[in-house]
């Protein structure tokens, strides 16, 4: 019975999603470095945490009239620079994880890890800060709109760098 439902998912026409295309396009890599795939979930849950409470925080902000348009460079600045301060700090954490854990995986792992987990950091803030921004210069209710487009946003960059910095760094494949 599973045999047989899994050819007829197999026979399904292909989803032309960008979830697709990243699968198509990474599979083999990741196929040969399978800790990799361990790493993914963790990247996108905490980019996708990080970058809705800055995006939390910007909408509250014009909500109670504290945030104000025309300091906007300081605003995304800080923002930017919290995102550094807790990508470098789970970025060690989790770069340690991936060496002590996977001991087979290529030595490579920890550094990939933990810049991935980094520059997602600074991903998720960047956007989390900027499309309550956006919105609300486009008269846009930022409240209503930011959250699935952050979080969306998030999960397609992030695992983009991701493995874009896992190929550049692991040079066994």
């Amino acid at each position: 019975f599973f045999f047989q439902a899994e050819e007829g998912i197999r026979d399904q026409p292909r989803s032309r999603g960008l979830g697709d295309v990243y699968k198509r396009q990474f599979e083999p890599f990741l196929q040969s470095v399978i800790a990799l795939a361990a790493f993914i979930p963790v990247i996108i849950g905490m980019g996708g945490n990080v970058g809705t409470q800055s995006s939390t925080i910007i909408v509250r902000g014009f909500a109670t009239g504290r945030l104000q348009l025309s300091k906007i460079g300081s605003i995304i600045w800080k923002e930017i620079r919290v995102g550094l301060i807790l990508g470098v700090f789970y970025g060690i954490l989790l770069g340690a994880v991936a060496m002590l854990k996977f001991i087979d995986a290529p030595p490579e792992l920890g550094l990939v890890v933990g810049l991935a987990i980094c520059v997602s950091m600074i991903i998720a803030t960047s956007i989390g800060t900027l499309v309550p921004i956006l919105l609300r210069k486009l008269d846009v209710d930022p409240a209503i709109a930011s959250g699935p487009f952050v979080t969306t946003a998030i999960d397609i960059f992030g695992i983009l760098a991701y493995f874009l910095i896992a190929i550049y760094f692991i040079s066994s494949i």
